[in-house]
């Protein structure tokens, strides 16, 4: 689950940077507990879009915001190509400075399947650096899941595509401004017509097309497992699909957050908390093919190959998406209430 490794993989992050701040507030304020994208016609293209980076319109846009939202001030740094900000020289200082101070760096590498990392040390005046980075877990510890491993990295110059360099803590705007940003951000990018990098769809649109896509595209004439490395096949698509469902699981991710906004603004606490029911609703669509009898092998792929065995699963997104749809409409009340509802 690649949403709930880069939810998990900034909380790390802020937790050893001294911020104050849990996984529920951070699914929130970085959009993870409400994202969904997708890219239209496009099974392949479509797998990673669980991740930050398919709704930023240049590297590490998201983290950038959030960690500004969260009163942290940070450098980016780019490696390498024309797009280079900094000199080799310049960004080994940065990042010595930063793990001097005990902020580990963000950083996206090149030799990792999983490229979010963070660098927490450095040897030999920088020349080395150490990285915790996701690796696939073995089938003992449960098939694909993620652990993380050290990896100490001698030409980090060529391995190293950018990253983010933590500089100080400030003074953030008072929460009640911070949520209502955020609940505008959630809306637009339900709302979102236009897309991404021009080919990806996000909020509702992009519910339409992986919904179409499931029910409608002709799985006949594919294997059911690759037959080469990187061939397509029943289980690749199934494993995109896969890729789907969990950004709709992270649904529930904020309900905690949900709970303690209510508390302390109980002028919101009706619709927060009809908003918090639907997302807890919706986020079950997450598990709903584990219960059908869709599996990777055998009789579970041959399912998910069948046209009217995807339908039912493309008709309870349907009503998963609903549900999706009364979160975004609560939201939409309560900035309405406060005046913000315009231009988002």
């Amino acid at each position: 689950n690649e949403t709930d490794y880069s939810v998990n993989l900034l909380a790390a992050v802020f937790c050893v940077a001294g911020a104050d701040a849990d996984r529920a507030e951070l699914a929130f304020y970085s959009g993870m507990a409400n994202h969904f994208c997708w890219i239209e016609n496009d099974w392949r293209g479509s797998r990673g879009c669980e991740c930050f980076g398919c709704i930023n319109e240049t590297p590490f846009e998201e983290e950038l915001r959030l960690l500004i939202t969260m009163g942290l001030s940070a450098a980016y740094f780019i490696f390498g190509g024309a797009a280079q900000n900094a000199n080799a020289e310049q960004i080994k200082l940065e990042i010595m400075e930063s793990i001097d101070k005990g902020y580990p760096v963000l950083s996206r590498i090149s030799t990792q399947r999983h490229k979010q990392s963070i660098i927490i040390g450095y040897e030999n005046d920088g020349e080395k650096i150490v990285c915790k980075a996701a690796i696939e877990g073995s089938p003992s510890e449960g098939g694909a899941h993620k652990s993380a491993e050290t990896f100490v990295h001698e030409s980090w110059q060529d391995t190293i595509l950018d990253c983010i360099v933590l500089k100080e803590r400030f003074e953030t705007v008072p929460e009640r401004e911070r949520v209502l940003e955020q609940l505008k951000l959630i809306c637009g990018r339900a709302r979102k017509t236009d897309k991404f990098r021009g080919k990806i769809s996000s909020g509702f649109a992009a519910w339409e097309s992986y919904l179409h896509m499931l029910e409608h595209e002709d799985l006949s004439a594919l294997p059911l497992t690759e037959a080469a490395p990187g061939g397509d096949s029943v289980q690749l698509r199934l494993g995109i699909y896969c890729d789907g469902l969990c950004q709709i699981w992270e649904r529930h991710a904020a309900h905690p957050f949900y709970r303690l906004l209510a508390d302390k603004f109980p002028e919101w606490r009706g619709e927060l908390t009809a908003a918090a029911s639907a997302l807890d609703e919706c986020s079950k669509y997450g598990g709903f093919l584990w219960t059908q009898g869709f599996a990777f092998e055998g009789e579970g792929l041959e399912k998910f190959r069948s046209p009217a065995a995807r339908k039912i699963l493309a008709d309870e997104g349907r009503r998963a998406m609903q549900k999706d749809l009364e979160a975004v409409v609560m939201f939409e009340k309560i900035l309405e209430k406060e005046g913000w509802l315009k231009n988002y």
